[in-house]
């Protein structure tokens, strides 16, 4: 398993999730955690399923989509919601965007 830090930003039905020093978003159908520590910054209203076994090296087959990204800019949590969101609005077709937890 990775030993990168990972960020994760649960919104519109998925889960958005970078790992330090990738150049993409992975976009994950549901409110997921790959059983590594994590600090809730907010809490989601939908509950969160923990997935202790899945390897966020090795799970391209659970993404919905990519979001390219910036490495240099990981760690910036702006920029990570901000970049999410408007991919989400750019493709409802993917996300559920009743299923907002920033209304």
């Amino acid at each position: 398993m990775t030993k990168q830090p990972i960020t994760r930003y649960y919104n519109f039905g998925v889960t958005f999730r970078w790992i330090k020093g990738e150049s993409h978003i992975a976009v994950k159908r549901g409110y997921v955690c790959e059983g590594r520590a994590f600090v809730v910054v907010q809490q989601s209203p939908y509950e969160v399923m923990d997935r202790p076994d899945e390897d966020p090296q090795n799970d391209k087959e659970t993404w919905v989509a990519t979001i390219s990204v910036n490495p240099a800019q990981w760690g910036k949590d702006r920029y990570f919601v901000n970049t999410a969101r408007e991919w989400a609005f750019n493709n409802p077709g993917l996300v559920d965007l009743r299923k907002r937890t920033d209304t």
